[in-house]
């Protein structure tokens, strides 16, 4: 199994790239005019079977990892101290894919295997549950909007519909953008994470179609930010920088890059 990013987030002054692989899961990086590798951080019984998603809190400095192998469905929590870190884990009932964190400083888990938006407060307990429409089939990745509503990224195995949503405090869609999968305007293929800016703008690696979409906060097409096949993207906004995780796959190599784009 190659060695593929899963995801970038940013603590303070500092990049952590997530891998899939045994040890040294987690990458560390100033985050400069030039980015210098400062050392790696192994998470214990993180593994590399089922690691979905990364992100960070600055309200509660810390990382908090997914985990989606069946036999394990937790969240692993990293406070980094020096050349390692402080651990815990929760473990969850439920299948957590993407993550995000709201503006209360609360984790936002997408369950994908059964349609809910998981809301766990910084002790990890569940504070909040959102049962998503029945037509939203495997939602991946959500991030909570200022409105207090949800902008959500889903495929559909059944009917074949990829889509990213805005969905209101109660799981029922607002605002939809996408139909059956394709390349066209108004089609995605597999979109697999988003990301959100200051304007509500919404980024999204549509990960089949090599590129990163870009649309409004009503999510209306506005056009083709990156040709990138990417699985993650991720907004500092105090920096303004997209960080894009991409994968390359061939003969000859096998590996995966952060692309950074200054907005």
């Amino acid at each position: 199994m190659p060695d593929v990013i899963q995801g970038v987030t940013q603590l303070f002054n500092q990049l952590f790239i997530l891998h899939t692989r045994d040890a040294d899961q987690l990458e560390v990086y100033t985050t400069g005019s030039e980015y210098r590798r400062l050392r790696c951080i192994s998470v214990p019984e993180l593994g590399r079977s089922g690691v979905c998603d990364i992100v960070s809190s600055e309200q509660n400095k810390c990382l908090y990892l997914s985990n989606m192998d069946k036999n394990k469905n937790t969240v692993h929590v990293v406070v980094p101290k020096g050349s390692s870190g402080k651990f815990s884990k929760w473990s969850l009932s439920e299948t957590p894919c993407g993550l995000s964190v709201t503006e209360t400083g609360n984790l936002l888990v997408t369950a994908v295997r059964c349609r809910k938006l998981l809301e766990f407060n910084p002790r990890g307990k569940c504070v909040r549950t959102i049962l998503l429409d029945a037509e939203l089939h495997e939602p991946i990745h959500s991030i909570q909007m200022a409105s207090g509503n949800f902008v959500v990224c889903c495929i559909g195995v059944a009917d074949n519909r990829h889509r990213v949503c805005v969905v209101n405090r109660e799981g029922k869609v607002e605002l939809s953008y996408g139909s059956t999968m394709g390349a066209g305007e108004g089609h995605l293929g597999h979109p697999t994470h988003i990301a959100v800016d200051k304007d509500g703008f919404v980024f999204v690696a549509d990960r089949d179609n090599a590129r990163i979409v870009l649309l409004s906060p009503w999510l209306q097409f506005v056009g083709l930010f990156l040709q990138l096949r990417t699985n993650h993207v991720y907004i500092n906004h105090a920096s303004r920088r997209l960080y894009a995780s991409s994968r390359t796959f061939d003969s000859v190599e096998r590996s995966s890059t952060i692309s950074v784009v200054q907005l």
